[in-house]
């Protein structure tokens, strides 16, 4: 995949379109890859200008800490649930059914799963939202001053309109790159944080509006997202509407891939618990932020290559398989799988050989000094070791979603948490903070083995 030329060649392509015609230009695999990957980008160093002024502004202080515990009951609810599992389950359900009934029927698909699951989720929010004190006191911030505590309390309560917005926005873009029109949602990617950052600023020019203002501006960032997506939507004549079937078959079938699309996404978080709770095992203090920040730097490339190419292919993977031509299916992935391992052993490259004047352009100031860099130097050259299995992994299981099996990314996900806990036990006494990167790695290219293996058999 040449992304010089790909992405010259679609510029080029954009300027002969007339701009009415954008939001449904439809894409290829490459295309729709380099413009993901130019939203992750844009994504990150928006997520970095954000960060640089919240900390600006707050430090971390009180309102920060509220601010940040806050946001974790509405980001695990919406991870579950919209973090892509929710769209990747719909794409293949969807061509599945247009395929039977035209757009009229994918528009019905839509409805349906949005009017379940906003039915289900919007008494859970306000149930959330009626328990948000006790849940603060008792399990998030039991540590908090009362003050502080009840301003978690307030901030947990507006974040949680957020939930239902994220999945609202889940399933509409589900609808646009069933159909490979991903410029409206790579848009909505990559202008995320923007109006995060409005309210930072805005806390900043009315200092009595705090950390409301980036509270505010959270909500109205998930709002733009939907708002982005409106004329792509339009221009395939959907509109929104409240249906109820609960016993449709499409909507059976994407409840069944969601599951295990969305337990999924546990599973990764709760290897996140773990690596964090072997850090603290070390007897080295600065394991933790060491990882932390070794993980952030190890993001960025899963995301824009496993995540931005795996979302690409998806649409394409998933009407061959709604067709049953299983030749181009297999051909297809075959490219993908190649074009992205290619990539990424070059983001491995470049880590290994970058990767200690970046920590030291990017980190090393204040408290962070040479030794806090080494160590973090030391566990990102082991992750990196392992960002080709990373990135085949987002590769193969949107490949296995477009088959219509998610639970076999679940179980590959749990064998994968569980051999890494398994590693990090007997490596960490003899290896000290590296064993974690390395189980990690390890444990990655077992759960790409099996993965790969599994779908051999499906697409054959």
């Amino acid at each position: 995949m040449r992304l010089a030329s790909t992405a010259a060649a679609f510029a080029k392509r954009l300027r002969r379109t007339p701009l009415r015609a954008w939001p449904t230009l439809e894409l290829g695999v490459s295309e729709a890859s380099v413009l993901y990957m130019a939203a992750f980008l844009a994504s990150a160093l928006l997520g970095i200008v954000r960060q640089v002024l919240l900390n600006a502004r707050f430090g971390l202080g009180p309102e920060a800490a509220a601010f940040y515990a806050a946001f974790r009951l509405p980001e695990t609810v919406a991870m579950l649930i919209a973090g892509g599992a929710l769209t990747n389950a719909l794409v293949p359900v969807l061509l599945r059914a247009e395929r039977r009934g035209g757009p009229p029927a994918g528009h019905r698909l839509v409805n349906l799963t949005l009017t379940a699951l906003l039915t289900l989720f919007a008494p859970l929010c306000l149930l959330a939202a009626l328990a948000a004190p006790t849940f603060v006191r008792s399990l998030l911030a039991p540590g908090f001053a009362p003050a502080t505590q009840a301003l978690t309390t307030t901030l947990t309560r507006i974040m949680l309109l957020e939930v239902l917005l994220v999945i609202t926005e889940s399933a509409l873009v589900a609808l646009l790159i069933s159909r490979n029109q991903v410029l409206l949602p790579a848009l909505a990617i990559a202008l995320r944080n923007l109006t995060l950052i409005g309210g930072v600023l805005a806390a900043f020019a009315i200092p009595g509006l705090g950390i409301l203002g980036p509270t505010i501006g959270s909500i109205i960032d998930a709002l733009l997202q939907l708002v982005i997506l409106v004329p792509g939507l339009r221009q395939r004549g959907y509109r929104p509407r409240l249906r109820w079937a609960p016993s449709d078959p499409d909507l059976r079938l994407t409840a069944r891939l969601l599951g295990p699309n969305a337990l999924s996404g546990l599973s990764n978080y709760a290897g996140t618990i773990v690596d964090t709770a072997f850090a603290s095992l070390t007897g080295i203090v600065s394991t933790v932020g060491a990882l932390f920040n070794a993980l952030l730097l190890i993001g960025l490339p899963i995301r824009l290559l496993g995540m931005a190419i795996g979302q690409a292919a998806l649409p394409r993977l998933a009407a061959l398989g709604v067709s049953d031509d299983l030749q181009a299916f297999r051909a297809l992935l075959r490219r993908t799988l190649l074009a992205a391992s290619a990539l990424s052993l070059l983001a491995t490259i470049a880590l290994i050989a970058l990767g200690r004047p970046v920590i030291r352009l990017l980190f090393e100031r204040g408290a962070f000094d040479t030794a806090a860099g080494d160590l973090t130097y030391q566990l990102l050259a082991i992750y990196a070791l392992g960002l080709p299995a990373y990135v085949a992994t987002e590769i193969a299981t949107r490949g296995l979603v477009a088959r219509y099996d998610t639970r076999t990314p679940l179980l590959a996900n749990l064998v994968q948490l569980a051999a890494r806990i398994a590693l990090n036990a007997a490596l960490l006494q003899p290896l000290g903070p590296v064993a974690i990167p390395t189980a990690h790695a390890l444990a990655a290219a077992a759960e790409t083995g099996l993965l790969l293996l599994v779908l051999r058999r499906r697409a054959s």
